[in-house]
């Protein structure tokens, strides 16, 4: 069975996605507000609002872990980015606060963070990495 997980990656990377997002938002309404105003809706400054939103909508849909039997899969943004990881790859777990980092073998540090309650995350990172959950 695998257990499916909504992640966002580390903090630095976290902050600037999210900022980006925040910049083409209010990009949208000084493009709105510049062209027309308070009067009808600008369709350029819709269609860059609609985009950017779109792209935060991909983002929180498309950023999972999966725990599966033998196998944590960390899924990106971009299909191509996605992060396969062997159990016996991963040399250590460590947790502060929302934040967990796997010490691995092949690709180092990962660290991703998982908002609301860690228990269920934990228990099946620990199914799966018995010795090291």
């Amino acid at each position: 069975m695998k257990n499916r997980f909504y992640v966002q990656p580390g903090w630095l990377d976290f902050t600037m996605f999210w900022a980006f997002i925040m910049i083409g938002v209010s990009f949208a309404v000084v493009l709105q507000m510049e062209l027309i105003g308070y009067g009808p809706v600008s369709w350029p400054a819709a269609a860059l609002l609609v985009v950017v939103l779109a792209l935060a909508a991909l983002q929180i849909q498309r950023s999972r872990l999966v725990v599966g039997a033998g196998r944590v899969t960390l899924r990106r943004l971009l299909p191509g980015n996605s992060l396969q990881i062997a159990p016996e790859d991963v040399t250590a777990v460590a947790w502060k606060k929302q934040t967990c980092t796997l010490v691995t073998r092949s690709y180092g540090n990962i660290t991703f963070i998982h908002f609301g309650h860690n228990d269920a995350l934990k228990q099946a990172l620990a199914a799966v990495l018995p010795e090291r959950g």
